[in-house]
């Protein structure tokens, strides 16, 4: 049966900027005493793709299984559905739902914001991403620092308010005032002299006969539309394909040509936990957890009592609570209920026994110790004569990581936090030969803290580590040596490179959509 040419399959594979056409086809289609129906029915359909639509998601068609969508499509599918219920009087707090967006689908995203408050609604957007902050019609600004230096209110108002408060730390990056660049960008002279890494890809998803440059030991930053192939060019060919040539995996089919410039290792970076339990904190993430536990085992008293470092550690029934096993929580089973979690209370959440906390460094037991923020180790400066401790600790600070404790369960920390954290062992030796790849790094940070990963981002440069970004964030991009734009859309409407070059370049290039957001940015902070 075929409804305007179509049978009900190849409705199916239809994208959702395909159905308004199509809807007006059917409309044309039908007898003339049917167009009241068709007008009712296709209107209702429209009235559930436009919000959408909107929120860029016209690339996914309506047979897409919601297994293979990304999280942020996921979230703006359930905002659209929200926003086509048309309810009224309700509050509804979002937690950055810019997260995985190119600034065009913030655009419709902030769009959908502004039509849900005139239905009645209030909104509470934890973000930040400035054009939000920007469209907002009241700012709170929580700070002035993270952890236990922050928690104040340092700012509230609207959004010119808060630009001209003194004590606002996001005005300056609402207005351009802050800095833009944090390190030397390379001269399009030089950006290949170390070579470069190339490969073409025949035919995977929507790519199609794709050939890309990579220049060896520069920041490059792959951007483009949501659904454009940045993932399917980087994640799924160029990485499989490099570990092939060291025998890690088989090389992907599609794959042609590739030359690797002497990559030898490849590190890939997302926004995964660290540490696969509550047992897993930032001191055994890190080495600190290790040298502290010989460090308390040199100590007169456990010398004594015949302690070795495994009487150190809350994961070894010699160190650990008896009650707790070292967890530092008493998990309750209540039936039909979530279970109810409290801190242990024979050991206040320390997780180590009573008897191992008698042995004392400095006056202090390990649980004290683990109990100290990384900046106020340094401020103490608790490891002055203990260098290896200290030189990770200093790390962890030059990361934008000091507000986090010794003793801070990694699992619990943000995508942002957990890729920072996964650089800690690679920031101070020689990574020539190294490939770093970055999904998405910005992942839940302020501006100020993308300065900081781009510092980061800069070290490992130093130190002759090469570095793929996939990014939406405009500041790395304007930060970056060099861009691969895809586009021009997503879906079957993207799969090409746009553009390849300078940021500033591609800022005036009217073919793409990045550049148009990218330019305006630029033009900000140049005013």
């Amino acid at each position: 049966q075929l409804v305007a040419g179509k049978n009900i399959i190849e409705a199916e594979h239809l994208t959702l900027d395909e159905l308004p056409p199509y809807m007006e086809a059917i409309k044309k289609w039908l007898p003339t005493n049917m167009q009241d129906l068709a007008d009712n029915l296709t209107g209702e359909l429209l009235h559930q793709v436009r919000p959408l639509i909107k929120l860029g998601l016209d690339y996914l068609s309506l047979d897409r299984q919601a297994n293979t969508l990304s999280t942020g499509e996921l979230q703006r599918i359930q905002l659209g559905r929200t926003l086509r219920t048309q309810t009224t009087g309700v509050l509804y707090v979002l937690d950055e739902p810019s997260v995985g967006l190119h600034p065009d689908n913030v655009s419709g995203l902030i769009e959908v914001f502004h039509e849900l408050v005139n239905q009645g609604n209030s909104l509470v957007v934890v973000d930040h991403e400035t054009s939000i902050i920007s469209a907002a019609d009241w700012v709170v600004e929580i700070g002035p620092g993270s952890g236990s230096e922050g928690g104040q209110i340092i700012a509230q108002g609207t959004p010119k308010a808060v630009e001209q408060d003194p004590h606002s730390h996001i005005g300056p990056y609402l207005t351009g005032n802050a800095q833009l660049y944090v390190r030397k960008r390379a001269d399009k002279k030089d950006m290949f002299k170390d070579g470069k890494i190339s490969f073409s890809v025949t035919k995977h998803f929507n790519l199609h006969n794709v050939h890309t440059e990579i220049p060896i030991g520069r920041l490059t930053s792959i951007t483009g539309f949501s659904g454009a192939g940045k993932t399917s060019l980087i994640l799924d060919s160029l990485l499989p394909a490099l570990k092939a040539e060291e025998g890690k995996e088989e090389s992907p089919s599609w794959v042609k040509d590739l030359v690797s410039a002497g990559i030898k290792n490849i590190i890939s970076v997302d926004a995964t936990p660290v540490g696969k339990n509550q047992r897993s904190t930032v001191a055994t993430y890190t080495n600190i957890m290790t040298q502290l536990r010989k460090l308390f085992a040199k100590q007169p008293l456990a010398k004594k009592l015949g302690y070795t470092a495994s009487h150190f550690s809350y994961n070894n029934k010699e160190g650990a609570c008896p009650t707790c096993g070292g967890t530092g929580t008493i998990s309750m089973d209540i039936q039909y209920l979530p279970d109810m979690v409290e801190i242990c209370s024979p050991c206040g959440g320390r997780r180590f026994n009573q008897k191992v906390l008698r042995v004392k460094w400095h006056g202090m037991s390990i649980a004290d110790v683990l109990d100290y923020s990384v900046d106020d180790a340094l401020k103490e400066a608790i490891f002055a004569d203990q260098p290896r401790i200290k030189k990770t600790v200093q790390t962890l600070h030059d990361m934008g990581l000091g507000y986090l404790h010794f003793g801070e369960s990694t699992p619990a920390l943000s995508g942002g936090e957990a890729q920072r954290m996964k650089l800690t062992s690679h920031i101070h030796r020689s990574q020539k030969g190294t490939l770093f790849v970055f999904d998405e790094p910005t992942v839940g940070l302020h501006p100020y803290d993308v300065r900081t990963l781009l510092q980061v981002f800069q070290k490992l440069i130093d130190q002759k580590a090469t570095i793929i970004t996939i990014t939406h964030d405009l500041d790395i991009m304007a930060n970056s040596d060099y861009m691969i734009d895809m586009g021009p859309r997503g879906g079957d409407k993207g799969g090409q490179i746009i553009a390849s070059g300078l940021p500033v370049d591609i800022s005036r290039n009217k073919a793409s959509l990045t550049a148009k957001y990218l330019r305006a940015h630029l033009e900000l902070y140049q005013k």
